[in-house]
């Protein structure tokens, strides 16, 4: 958690040395030096002089504007209309010594500083805006009356440094500036942003009312500055800029630095309007209304069980177990209005929708009849109803609470069906021109089929030669065996030059050289490339040396036979390794041969002579590499038949032509994989990611959640989703949309599911290293309908867990006030006295989700009422009675925590035992605008009891007091405003049970 430190003022470099107040326009300083003047003879003394000077400072009356960059944040904001009428006005200033740094006084004898400059909040009718004339460099207003200006005498309060650091440790207050100064020096040279400085105006703001506020100069001297006059006019250095004297020039105008607009609201702040919402069980009858089934028409029999009505449900349902046994028991007889089924209205209502299915295999009556829709249809390949199957698909059509549910999807997708269908065009993108160009493709693999099969397949079998050189200018492209088949002919005796176009042209059985050429019926041209790659025919004849030219085959020739009949390869008689071992061979030089001992042999090597055979076997090795290296590999043939085969196979039109095309379609990806598959047209389908609910909210708020209105203002409660209304409402709407795609000429199979999101998750962070794509789709209400299982059960196709979820219901002005509220669930533990409280979380860590849950998605009624989603259950949230059992988990709004602000409560109810619950009646008597120190009195806190959740805060606040001569840093502690937090169990939302 942030700590703040308040200072009450600060100074830095020569104004912290200030004079006390004169009557002079300017503050100074007096400045001692000491002059030292080196002896002119030896005799004379040197020469020494005392200097009193007083320097004067830049002051108020120096100062003609403000950089609108030394202001960081204004508050209420600048245009706001809503701002709370119990909270101060205020300006921040990026430098956290601004307030003081041209102000002509110093600190009190209570440790007190007043700014040189102040923030003044005046009513519509309380000023005249009077411009800016040639010689003033401020705009200015006239003010009437002065009396609506804070105390003069009293601004030191209201100006103080705020560090976003805690610079006095574990202690409340301290006094000692010296330990103190350091800490924020410290602070400042680590990040100058964690200071500023601020001023507050003192105004009790009225609801309701437009306000200025102004900047304004707090001494006379700044006034003048900025109005254009001398500065030295003012009587004295320290006389205000709204205290009126005799001759005042221009005595009601009052120049300003900076000004902004705002208006106050008729309600409270976030505590009064959070300490308003009562937690409350729902009216039963909230989630239901009477649907009357007497009188279907189309001549269907009336449903005339339960009085003819039938509870048609909505969005959200009292949760059963919140039920008294007497309002489970009526509701469940509702619930079973078919039983023992199949009912008559139902026969007659299958029988009714089948009639579009029955005409499709015979002639139509002469007087033609228009079904009821079969929702659905598309998604479960249902083309008929059946009475004796009770899956999702006969459930929705054949109760009419859940088709009135599937007729409000379709109703909101006719009412917005040039929006929807305009979103859906501009998701195809190219998809029309791609299914174009996809037609065009199909009737070039049908023509590739025929020249594949009736020419190439043909070829390859009567002239493989041919064939290979027909599909040569593709074999760079082609792979086989992991070599490409280029590759594989240019290393065979075929090389490339047979294969390549000059050759092809040259070959031609109807060129003039192959008709000059002997080539016949018995010898055609076709057998030249397979002829090559036997080895029968060669480009060239071999090359020969001219006569008389010494070659090496010549020369082995005329030595003779014994040399002929030679390996080459044989350096010598016998291998290395087959000489006689030697323990005492040397190397010696040839003139002491015969001086040496003779070679003797033995069981082993003399060193010498191991050196001498391993040079010499590598030496024999390294030649016999190098002429291996040395001989040109005689190329091979290859296997026409098998490379002419594995080149059609690469060449057929079920692979060529698709993967041409595709790679060249500006398809949507999720469309891709289905044209790869089969080439066939893409079918697309848009995917709206708009929450359904709000455009059945804009049909009625009844149809969203029946008898709505049965939830009092300022309540909060706890309701259930009702999936089965939801899953139901989706398919209608799905299935009106395929067809109005199908209408509309879209490229559809009429099987997509383009709306599958019922709730709002907008507000729902992302998981580690989630995708936002991955986001989307675990936050998704629903499957796609198409994957729906047959024969499941309507309700059970809930997208991110199984059963029905709770949902925080708030009816209030609170966040139609702050819609950024922090609303959470929160892990409740048990007290050893009995009672309950939200678990304390560990702090600098992000609480896991069996400690806090964030809501998974929301939804609201306008003007007031807010729905948001949890992943709890009703057993799980309301949790046991006894500290023995689950202590459940608690809901809670908190104020988002951010800027600090401060002000007052509207009113107090109980004792004064901490300062957070101050009041404006505490300090501020009746008739009167502004706080004046002298007239409040002393206030002091009263101690709650040890076990009052305010005893801690109390023993901290206990160390101040409010009274007349209080710092600015008290002011600063005493009237901040602490982000309010309201924590409510689940159990007293709903109802309690009784026990077993």
């Amino acid at each position: 958690m942030t700590a703040y430190t308040f200072l009450p003022w600060l100074r830095r470099g020569i104004a912290g040395g200030v004079d006390p107040p004169t009557t002079d326009a300017r503050a100074g300083i007096t400045v001692d030096l000491t002059v030292t003047g080196e002896a002119v003879r030896d005799a004379e003394r040197p020469a020494v002089a005392e200097i009193h000077r007083r320097v004067q400072l830049y002051g108020p009356g120096d100062v003609v504007g403000i950089d609108r960059r030394a202001i960081v944040r204004v508050e209420p904001r600048d245009r706001t209309t809503n701002a709370e009428s119990n909270y101060l006005p205020f300006v921040e200033f990026y430098d956290e010594d601004f307030p003081w740094r041209y102000s002509p006084r110093n600190a009190d004898d209570f440790g007190r500083l007043a700014p040189w400059l102040a923030l003044v909040v005046l009513a519509d009718d309380e000023f005249v805006d009077g411009g800016r004339l040639p010689e003033g460099p401020l705009p200015f207003i006239l003010v009437p009356d002065f009396a609506v200006l804070p105390p003069p005498e009293q601004l030191a309060p209201w100006a103080h440094v705020h560090v976003n650091r805690s610079l006095t440790g574990d202690e409340v207050t301290d006094d000692d500036m010296t330990a103190v100064l350091p800490r924020l020096q410290a602070v400042l040279d680590e990040n100058p942003d964690l200071a500023s400085s601020r001023l507050l105006c003192p105004r009790r703001l009225q609801p309701n009312r437009a306000y200025h506020a102004f900047l304004v100069p707090a001494y006379e001297s700044g006034r003048l500055a900025g109005l254009g006059l001398d500065p030295e006019l003012t009587l004295s250095t320290l006389h205000s800029s709204w205290v009126q004297y005799d001759g005042r020039p221009v005595a009601d105008r009052l120049c300003y630095y900076h000004r902004w607009y705002f208006r106050t609201s008729g309600t409270g702040d976030f505590e009064q309007l959070v300490r308003l919402l009562r937690p409350r069980t729902v009216d039963a009858r909230v989630g239901n209304r009477d649907l009357d089934v007497q009188a279907p028409g189309a001549e269907l029999p009336g449903i005339t069980e339960l009085g003819g009505v039938l509870r048609l449900g909505g969005a959200l349902k009292v949760p059963d177990t919140a039920l008294t046994d007497e309002q489970q028991a009526e509701g469940q007889q509702y619930e079973d209005w078919d039983q023992p089924g199949p009912h008559p209205f139902q026969q007659a209502l299958a029988t009714f929708i089948n009639l579009a299915e029955t005409y499709q295999d015979q002639a139509p009556n002469a007087d033609p009849v228009i079904t009821p829709p079969l929702y659905g249809r598309w998604h479960a390949l249902t083309g008929r109803l059946r009475t004796d199957v009770d899956d999702w698909v006969h459930e929705l059509n054949l109760d009419p609470r859940f088709r009135v549910a599937a007729g409000l999807g379709a109703e909101v997708v006719r009412a917005r069906q040039e929006e929807f269908m305009r979103a859906a065009w501009d998701q195809l993108g190219e998809v029309l021109e791609a299914n174009r160009r996809i037609r065009a493709a199909q009737l070039a693999r049908e023509v590739g089929y025929v020249f594949h099969s009736a020419h190439l397949t043909p070829l390859a079998t009567t002239a493989p030669g041919r064939a290979l050189a027909v599909t040569a200018p593709l074999h760079a492209r082609l792979v086989d065996g992991g070599v490409t088949v280029a590759h594989r002919v240019a290393q065979s005796r075929i090389a490339a030059a047979p294969l390549s176009p000059a050759m092809r042209r040259v070959t031609r059985p109807r060129s003039k050289l192959m008709r000059a050429l002997p080539f016949t019926a018995d010898r055609p041209t076709r057998d030249l490339v397979p002829r090559i790659n036997l080895g029968e025919v060669a480009a060239a004849f071999p090359r020969t040396a001219p006569t008389g030219t010494v070659t090496v085959e010549r020369l082995e020739a005329a030595l003779g036979p014994n040399l002929a009949s030679t390996p080459r390869r044989r350096g010598v008689e016998d291998p290395v390794s087959t000489l006689p071992t030697s323990e005492n061979f040397r190397i010696m030089r040839p003139d002491v041969i015969e001086q040496g001992e003779p070679p003797r042999p033995g069981a082993f090597d003399s060193p010498v002579a191991r050196r001498f055979k391993t040079g010499l076997s590598d030496a024999y090795a390294a030649f016999i590499e190098a002429d291996e290296v040395s001989q040109a590999p005689e190329p091979e043939g290859v296997q026409l038949a098998a490379l002419n085969t594995a080149t059609l196979a690469a060449l057929h039109p079920d692979l060529t032509v698709p993967r041409r095309v595709v790679h060249a379609l500006a398809v949507p990806e999720r469309f891709r994989p289905l044209v790869v598959a089969d080439f066939s047209e893409a079918m697309a389908y848009p995917v709206i990611d708009l929450p359904m609910y709000r455009p059945l909210v804009a049909l009625s708020g009844e149809f969203f959640l029946p008898n709505l209105n049965l939830i009092p203002p300022d309540s909060i409660t706890l309701l259930e989703t009702n999936q089965r209304f939801t899953e139901a409402y989706l398919v209608g709407a799905n299935h009106e949309m395929a067809r109005e795609l199908l209408w509309r000429e879209y490229p559809t199979d009429q099987r997509g599911t383009p709306f599958r999101q019922f709730w709002d998750p907008s507000t729902t962070l992302p998981r580690a290293n989630e995708t936002p794509d991955q986001t989307r789709e675990r936050l998704r209400d629903i499957p796609s309908i198409d994957r729906w299982p047959p024969g499941s059960a309507l309700g059970s196709h809930d997208h991110r867990a199984v059963g029905d979820e709770l949902v925080l219901v708030i009816r209030g002005e609170l966040l139609k006030r702050y819609p950024t509220a922090v609303i959470y669930a929160h892990r409740a533990e048990w007290l050893p006295s009995g009672v309950r409280r939200p678990v304390e979380l560990p702090e600098g860590v992000d609480p896991p989700s069996a400690m806090v849950r964030p809501p998974l998605y929301e939804a609201k009624v306008d003007p007031d009422v807010y729905f948001l989603g949890f992943a709890l259950s009703e057993e799980e949230a309301r949790g046991g009675r006894t500290p023995a059992d689950d202590p459940g988990w608690f809901f809670v709004i908190k104020e988002r925590p951010g800027e600090p602000r401060f002000g007052l409560d509207v009113r107090r109810t109980g004792p004064l035992q901490v300062w957070n619950d101050l009041a404006w009646p505490d300090v501020l008597r009746e008739g009167f605008e502004h706080i004046d120190f002298d007239r409040t009195g002393t206030r002091t806190l009263v101690a709650p009891p040890v076990t009052s959740e305010k005893h801690t805060q109390h023993l901290e606040d206990v160390a101040l007091t409010w009274h007349a001569r209080m710092n600015a840093d008290a002011v600063a502690y005493i009237m901040y405003q602490a982000p309010v937090l309201v924590a409510v169990h689940a159990g007293e939302m709903l109802c309690e049970q009784p026990e077993p």
